[in-house]
């Protein structure tokens, strides 16, 4: 039986998905990085494809893979053709040199990419097979990638990476933010957020295994919180038990609605709060200290919190629609935000690369906008970008899949138990491609039989021949705002979302439009657009966008609602306009704060707007960790760890960076506002928020991995806006004193509660130094195990573990070390010599 003959019948044999997970890959593929600048400009990589069938491979397959968008080539002589044929989504297909492929034997495959490799997430994915060009029968195949030794993989020869956290870089930023000798100075009431007031008195309290609640008032949710997450801590909840926990509503006017205040005595606490949501910030704060502790048997100080948040919106953004995160694991991820106090999450549910919600009427959104794979016309289901495995119908890749109503309301209600408001976002008029092609399926399945019925939802100019490309390569991304069927189709999305909000029981405040990345050109060459320029007077494509969100903002007002958007929608607008429609608005997240554009957000501020500040180089938890070449995320936006968004100053914006990211050099903190505008109207900075983009993510382990501990940064921040340091511009002791406690905290008392809790979390590398002849070591947190090999080859929990200096034979060229804690390893740190 030949291949192609076998691959079929496998597949026949099977049904669903377990048809294509059942058919074996003849070829297996292993990728290498080469090196940077092989030749100016450009990297080499190699590909090689084994043939593992048994057979002969003949010419009549292609190899499909995803990796971001570069230009590529092929040396002369190639046997095969690789070439992008979509956005990030890469084709291998021999070519008129290709001779059949023995049994066993291998092709290797060289291709030169522009530009620099950084990092694995830059590598390939996604791999599948398939003969012909058929779509049919898409077979997984995983791409192997051998460990990267070589520093010319990740670094330009001559130009190396500053601020790379190799064994001497980490060695010395371990020695700052983890001191020998310094002890935590928190007391058991240290949670993230940390309270404003914490005044303990004389006498400790054991928390019992059992407890009695009262509520004075009508308090259920934060009752019902409270006896939830105290029996997951093993503790009952009975009429008769001797210790007390009582809620109530403070008798006085407190005027922030946020304000609690917690008094820790023998047999009895009481949590007062100016509203539920005080008394549940104030419950929280308990579950905090009682899941560190342990359950039963916490020790408690006797103690007297006051405390309250600078602000009133503190936010997560999270992208489900480039890759998937199921509802449970939402739910999840919801949890652990809202034991943080995070109130707001902003559901990213749709964008070029899929559409993620279910919406009532226009099943294609998901029949067609949630499913990714091997396709040459897009007809059925869109085709796959950053993962997958070719299967539009495998929901076990992050590729497909969706929240159904169902889910979704479920979702709300849910996270209103957590004091927690879903904030759903309807991306547009940009990013846009996955409702278009799926409102595409739905034209050309109705066009025929029912005109007018195809035409409802024509969101693009038939006869539009607008030339653009978007800053993720698309060419086809954009709403026309120029087609009425664009605000029917808003408007049913709208009207849908609220109808779920209403099953809920759960009241909507916000509609997060989106309204950023529109490229220029979108609108350039449509009849329809032409028309409306004509009948409204408008003369530029920044008009056309204004128009666009006067007009769906108005929609919104009328359903009682506020809009949300991001930076775009609130940018370079005249006074009038601005007069009319920022009324409309109750939140602009605000990203661009890197160089020249960290004066946006006080800018659009100072206009009238509501900001919520979502700083790239502060709060996007999608950015990497560090230049390690195995951190996982982006890196166009800097490295974003638990230091940078604990760096974040609000009110002191331009003091919110304190290093150049491409340059490593300090930046001097004492003149970064010179001949910046000031914030004239701080009551307009309203709040922050941390994104996560999934352009990188493929499961939900990374997800959380991603955001925590990173978040905790902006957790401390939205609490308390005006950290101690923040005007200290020269003498930074105070500054690295307070951040080496808040490492302490994180490592001692917030990662343990994470782990106990079954939540997913990031370590930092240890450092390596070779000194007298001794390898010396320290890491990020006290009570970690650092192992370490001489020879190059990579650290396991087996390897030998560092406690004292170890000697180190002049053989050993690269000392490789790893941290491993509460479960959890870093990545490798490499000591060249």
């Amino acid at each position: 039986m030949n291949i192609k003959k076998y691959i079929f019948a496998v597949a026949a044999a099977c049904v669903g998905v377990s048809a294509i997970a059942a058919a074996k890959a003849p070829i297996a593929v292993k990728w290498e990085m080469g090196i940077n600048e092989f030749k100016p400009g450009f990297c080499s990589t190699q590909f090689t494809i084994r043939n593992i069938s048994g057979s002969t491979l003949n010419s009549d397959w292609d190899f499909y893979y995803n990796m971001f968008s570069r230009s590529i080539s092929t040396p002369d002589g190639s046997t095969v053709e690789v070439k992008e044929i979509a956005p990030n989504y890469y084709r291998i297909k021999p070519n008129g040199l290709y001779k059949p492929l023995a049994a066993g034997d291998s092709l290797k495959v060289t291709v030169l990419m522009e530009g620099t490799f950084r990092s694995i997430c830059y590598g390939p994915g996604g791999g599948h097979f398939a003969f012909n060009g058929s779509t049919d029968v898409p077979i997984p195949v995983q791409i192997f990638i051998p460990v990267m030794n070589d520093p010319r993989q990740w670094t330009v020869p001559g130009h190396e990476l500053v601020n790379y956290p190799d064994g001497k870089f980490m060695y010395d930023f371990n020695g700052q933010i983890n001191p020998a000798g310094t002890e935590y100075t928190g007391n058991a009431y240290n949670v993230f957020p940390t309270p404003k007031s914490i005044r303990l008195t004389s006498g400790i309290v054991t928390f019992p295994s059992s407890v009695s609640i009262s509520a004075k008032d009508a308090l259920n949710t934060a009752e019902d919180y409270l006896n939830e997450k105290l029996e997951n801590c093993g503790i009952s909840v009975s009429k008769r038990a001797r210790m007390n926990i009582s809620l109530q509503i403070l008798p006085n006017n407190v005027q922030n609605p946020e304000y609690y205040e917690m008094r820790v005595v023998a047999g009895k606490i009481i949590i007062a709060g100016s509203t539920e949501t005080g008394v549940l910030n104030g419950v929280k704060t308990l579950v905090a200290v009682v899941e560190r502790g342990g359950g039963a048997g916490t020790k408690m100080p006797e103690a007297v919190i006051t405390d309250y948040p600078d602000f009133h919106y503190r936010g997560m953004s999270v992208d489900i629609a480039r890759n998937f995160t199921k509802a449970a694991d939402l739910k999840k991820l919801i949890d652990v935000l809202g034991s943080l106090k995070i109130n707001t999450f902003q559901l990213h549910f749709t964008d070029d690369e899929a559409w993620r919600l279910e919406i009532s009427g226009i099943p294609e959104l998901t029949q067609v906008g949630s499913r990714k794979g091997l396709t040459n016309d897009e007809k059925e289901f869109l085709i796959q970008t950053y993962a997958g495995n070719g299967n539009p119908n495998d929901t076990t890749t992050s590729a497909n899949g969706y929240i159904s109503r169902a889910q979704f309301i479920d979702i709300i209600k849910y996270a209103a138990s957590r004091g927690v408001e879903i904030i759903p976002e309807i991306e547009s008029p940009g990013h846009a491609r996955a409702a278009i092609v799926s409102l595409k399926a739905r034209y050309s399945k109705l066009i025929a039989t029912n005109p007018a019925e195809a035409n409802r939802y024509r969101v693009w100019d038939l006869n539009d021949k607008s030339d653009f490309t978007s800053s993720q390569g698309y060419h086809d991304n954009i709403l026309n705002v120029g087609e009425e069927g664009t605000y029917r189709f808003m408007e049913k999305v709208i009207d849908e979302i609220i109808s779920m909000y209403a099953e809920a029981g759960v009241k909507l405040k916000t509609m997060h439009i989106g309204g950023d990345e529109v490229p220029e050109g979108a609108w350039s060459a449509s009849p329809s657009i032409e028309a409306l320029k004509a009948k409204e007077g408008i003369k530029t494509e920044h008009e056309l966008a204004a128009y666009y969100l006067d007009r769906v903002s108005a929609f919104i007002a009328s359903k009682g609602l506020k809009t949300g958007g991001w930076q775009e929608v609130a940018a370079n607008h005249p006074d009038a306009f601005n007069k009319r429609v920022a009324p409309r608005i109750n939140g602009v997240g605000v990203w661009s704060t890197m160089g020249s554009s960290d004066k946006v957000p006080y800018e659009i501020a100072n206009s009238g707007y509501p900001v919520i500040l979502s700083n790239v180089n502060n709060f996007y938890y999608d950015m990497v960790y560090s230049r390690h070449q195995y951190e996982l995320g982006l890196n166009w936006g800097g490295a974003v760890s638990e230091f940078e968004s604990w760096n974040a100053q609000p009110y002191n914006m331009y003091r919110s960076a304190r290093y150049n990211y491409y340059t490593g050099k300090p930046f001097d903190l004492a003149k970064a506002a010179d001949g910046k505008p000031a914030l004239e109207k701080k009551e307009n900075i309203i709040g922050v928020q941390g994104q996560l983009w999934a352009e990188t993510i493929r499961n939900f382990p990374q997800v959380e991995s991603y955001i925590f501990p990173k978040i905790l940064g902006m957790v401390e921040r939205g609490w308390d806006a005006i950290p101690d340091w923040g005007n200290d511009y020269t003498d930074f002791t105070r500054y690295n004193a307070e951040r080496a406690q808040y490492n302490l905290k994180i490592g001692l008392e917030e990662l343990p509660r994470l782990e106990k809790i079954g939540c997913n979390f990031h370590i930092g590398q240890p450092g390596i130094i070779v000194k007298d002849g001794q390898l010396l070591a320290n890491s990020q947190y006290p009570g970690e195990t650092i192992r370490y090999t001489l020879d190059g080859s990579e650290p396991t929990a087996t390897s030998a573990e560092w406690t004292a200096p170890v000697p180190v034979p002049d053989s050993a060229k690269l000392i490789k070390a790893k941290a491993f804690y509460l479960g959890k390893e870093s990545v490798t740190t490499y000591l060249f010599r």
